[in-house]
């Protein structure tokens, strides 16, 4: 509460200047006439979200959220989950270093870079209200999906798993209670050939089926400079089945498994003349680590291979004004990936980091939510996850020609975290809603390191015993409680009003990548107190929806990497609970409908982020940069002057916008599309070192399609960063440079039943 009362007199000014504007505009005093009816042709769709684990409008809800149906995904070229980041206000994203499956994902400053195990997203995915534990396979190509919610901020009370910078929630569509289905197929620069199909199947009244499957393959883009491979290129399929049972009138049962499979690296590169090379001498044909790394990971060649297999099941039953929902889910990933970081030119790379790694993950809820009267609404619920990880790695580094093992070791961490949450909206009048909301988490994790049997070490192998004595505990206990409050105010019927504050944790862990035991250094959970104010309205007769938020971060304990001294009086840079984190803007997102069949949408982010009361470390570290050691300089969090450096992917200004018309020729319907983003200048890197900063940049896409009116078929034709823009995604020290997805097009034909 102390950091309620800090904020508090800046939250009522920003309150009070969005209800001035709000309240002196023509179309407030509109929406205060009952009787003002909205136009039906041209009026916006209701959009359905369930940022609160209920269904509502998404303009009644107090949370910034970005809701995408599924009609809009193609439009707006949203394939996979990568895509979403740059349509959302004071998000970014990238493929993570190395491995094509792992995205990195930024919400107002608050991301990851790390997607060991040991590490945990404080972006969370979840598919059908199932928590995805790990980073390393989240990024995957969508199957039947009815929309797609992102919310900004923490998500510390309803949700799975505690995050401090926002979730994604992924909705898949349900099998329909009628036959139909659709299926479609493309080809595109790369040699990218895409099939995607779906059937629902109905079986009785009471039982329905649905089947969803795809698969894609895509040459690299970038052309290899030794082995005359293409590289960053991908093959991946995936399949579905959901079976929705009605037992009764008031039992729904929806069940659902699914197994995808792909393969994707991502190698850095250099840009000459408008292309991109490479020059690793891994390749696909080759396994290069035979006889210097232990298990069956030597056999890999150039890789990165994940197979998940996931399971869910949510039984609802009705029982009264209340709801009953059972939500199990179980996941199952293996990867095994071959990467170079250094991008060298002998057989073994530069700096070859191999992983055979297993993931598995179960969780279970149990949800309650109803109405007691007209004035009380509630949600609660019992939350179990339970993680076993196991991953057995290794660390190649060449040097004059030789492959030296760093380190060669199988980490084994698990984690079992039991929550209880409840939250109530009260409505003492029509206009004014109160929310009071907490969750408890009590988390066990514990960890262990068994070194692998190397032929020719160069490192010094550790284990459990090595890192309990130097004093690193192998167990961490954590209970958090995390609250929330919110106010909704209703002056008109198409306006609403609301202030919040809202808190979170992300969780610690250790720092597995450690090439030595003394390194292997726990670091503990960070946590986040966000205010947000803001409005929600629909105006001009509903054709227009604009919503605002503006917000404060206040982090404590924030997880940074910093300098560690070790015992030979190296510098090594691990993550640590190291400095505090400030971060305030505004968010606003429009989408408007001035006429019929043409949509427009507009989005503005605005953020000033910093770093603050570093501990003694860091500001031991500045000392000696500015004393002119340079080897303290443009590491961890201080830059290349022995400053505090401007926090990671936190641009000034993101903005998107974009838009589509129907156009009718005859008997056929033409529908042109197009959308914008833009991020401001922003460092890739933790240590705003020059070779990290990436100018502002633009990402252009563009579509074209046609539709008969009394077929079923559809052709289109569109372009993916169609000004063929260059940019730095993620920055590997010292300085091997990963680059975004150029210029792409693709021509597909569609098929309904």
């Amino acid at each position: 509460m102390d950091h309620f009362r800090r904020h508090y007199r800046s939250h009522v000014s920003w309150t009070a200047a969005l209800v001035a504007l709000v309240a002196t505009s023509p179309a407030f005093a509109q929406s205060q006439d009952s009787e003002a009816p909205a136009t039906e042709s041209n009026g916006l769709a209701d959009i359905i979200v369930t940022a609160q684990r209920r269904q509502q409008s998404l303009q009644d809800v107090p949370i910034a959220v970005t809701a995408i149906s599924g009609d809009e995904l193609s439009a707006k070229q949203i394939r996979t989950t990568i895509d979403i980041p740059r349509l959302v206000p004071n998000m970014t994203g990238t493929t993570n270093v190395g491995i094509g499956s792992a995205n990195t994902y930024f919400i107002r400053g608050l991301g990851n870079t790390e997607s060991i195990s040991t590490f945990d997203p404080p972006v969370g995915t979840y598919v059908d209200d199932i928590y995805v534990s790990r980073q390393n396979a989240n990024n995957f190509t969508f199957f039947d999906v009815d929309r797609i919610e992102v919310m900004r901020g923490p998500q510390g009370t309803l949700f799975g798993r505690n995050t401090t910078g926002g979730a994604i929630n992924v909705v898949l569509k349900k099998p329909a209670e009628t036959m139909g289905g659709y299926a479609e197929a493309s080809y595109g620069a790369y040699n990218q050939l895409t099939a995607r199909a779906s059937l629902d199947l109905p079986l009785s009244e009471t039982v329905f089926t649905k089947i969803s499957a795809f698969g894609n393959r895509s040459d690299g883009y970038v052309n290899n400079r030794t082995t005359g491979e293409k590289n960053n290129g991908n093959r991946g399929y995936g399949v579905r089945a959901a079976l929705r049972v009605l037992p009764s009138d008031t039992v729904t049962w929806d069940v659902a498994a699914d197994y995808i499979h792909d393969n994707g690296v991502n190698l850095p590169s250099v840009l000459t003349d408008g292309k991109l090379y490479s020059l690793t001498g891994l390749k696909t044909t080759a396994a290069p680590l035979k006889n210097l790394v232990a298990g069956r990971k030597s056999n890999f060649v150039l890789q990165n291979i994940t197979k998940n297999v996931s399971f869910t099941s949510n039984l609802q039953v009705e029982l009264g004004d209340a709801n009953l929902a059972f939500i199990t889910g179980y996941r199952d990933l293996k990867q095994d990936y071959l990467s170079d970081l250094f991008d060298g030119p002998l057989p073994t790379g530069g700096f070859a980091i191999v992983n055979a790694g297993r993931f598995k993950q179960f969780t279970q809820e149990l949800k309650v939510a109803g109405d007691i009267g007209n004035a009380l609404q509630y949600t609660a619920g019992l939350f179990y996850i339970h993680e076993s990880n196991q991953t057995d790695f290794a660390d190649v580094f060449s040097l004059f020609g030789f492959p030296l093992v760093l380190s060669d070791r199988v980490l084994s961490n698990k984690t079992s975290a039991p929550a209880i949450y409840a939250q109530l909206d009260y409505k003492p009048t029509d206009q004014l809603t109160v929310t009071v909301g907490a969750r408890y988490t009590s988390e066990k994790k514990t960890v262990g390191v068994v070194p692998s049997t190397t032929p020719l070490p160069f490192g010094v192998p550790y284990g459990s015993a090595a890192i309990s004595a130097k004093g690193i505990p192998l167990e961490d206990r954590t209970k958090q409680l995390t609250p929330r409050i919110a106010l909704e105010y209703r002056p008109g019927k198409d306006v609403m009003l609301f202030a919040s504050a809202t808190s979170g944790f992300r969780s610690g862990g250790w720092n597995a990548r450690a090439l030595s035991a003394e390194n292997f250094l726990q670091f503990g959970p960070e946590k986040v107190w966000s205010y947000e104010t803001g409005f929600r309205t629909e105006l001009l007769d509903s054709t227009l929806r604009l919503n605002a938020t503006a917000f404060y971060t206040d982090v404590n304990g924030f997880q940074v990497p910093l300098g560690f001294v070790d015992s030979s009086g190296a510098i090594n840079f691990v993550t640590q609970n190291g400095s505090d984190f400030r971060n305030y803007g505004l968010e606003a997102e429009a989408v408007w409908a001035p006429v019929e069949r043409l949509s427009l949408f507009a989005n503005v982010g605005l953020q000033k982020a910093k770093y603050l009361n570093p501990n003694a470390t860091i500001v031991a570290q500045q000392a000696a940069c500015k004393s002119g050691k340079a080897a303290s300089c443009g590491q961890g969090i201080v830059d290349p002057l022995g400053n505090l450096a401007q926090p990671q992917r936190t641009p000034k200004l993101t903005m998107a916008f974009g838009g589509s018309y129907d156009a009718e020729l005859g008997s056929f319907t033409l529908t042109p599309s197009a959308n914008a983003s833009y991020q401001s200048r922003n460092t890739v890197g933790s240590a705003a070192v020059p070779g990290d900063f990436v100018a502002g940049e633009w990402l252009v896409s563009a579509g074209l399609s046609l539709k008969p009116s009394m077929a079923s078929w559809k052709l289109s034709l569109e372009c993916a960063n169609c000004t063929n823009t260059h940019f730095v995604g993620s920055n590997f020290p010292p300085g091997f440079k990963f680059y975004n997805m150029p210029r792409t097009w693709r021509v597909s034909a569609g098929y309904t039943f």
